[in-house]
Order: C-alpha cells, then sequence, then structure tokens
C-alpha cells in the first residue's frame, strides 16, 4: 500500500500486513485481532511512538435483482 498523497508526523512508520484466516496480524513478535471478515487481504499499519494504527479501505458492491 502506498502512502502518496498523505502526510504523516516525522518518527511515524508505515507497513503492510496480510491477515491471516483467524482475523490476526503479527507486529514486532505480538499478535493482534483485526477481524476475521479481513482474512486475506491486506492492510495498512500506521506506527507512532505510543500507537498501532490499522487503516484499511474495502470496496463493497452488491446488486440485488428487484422482484
Amino acid at each position: 500500500m502506498s502512502n502518496t498523497g498523505n502526510t504523516f508526523p516525522e518518527g511515524v512508520s508505515i507497513f503492510s500486513r496480510k491477515v491471516a484466516r483467524s482475523g490476526h496480524i503479527s507486529y514486532e513478535g505480538r499478535p493482534y485481532f483485526i477481524s476475521k471478515a479481513l482474512a486475506g487481504r491486506y492492510i495498512r499499519l500506521i506506527v507512532t511512538n505510543n500507537r498501532l494504527i490499522v487503516d484499511t479501505a474495502i470496496p463493497l458492491h452488491k446488486e440485488y435483482q428487484l422482484l
């Protein structure tokens, strides 16, 4: 994932992680539960000096036949 066009404060790090089938990711050896709904998708992690921020965008398009 690219952070093009985004402005982050100095000292912020950006990472990408793939969400496991269990809904977890790992950061610095520690597991974090994100969501099973995101299993198999890549998410962006924004890391500050005291926070781990999960950022994702999921496009959804559904159609239903109206009867």
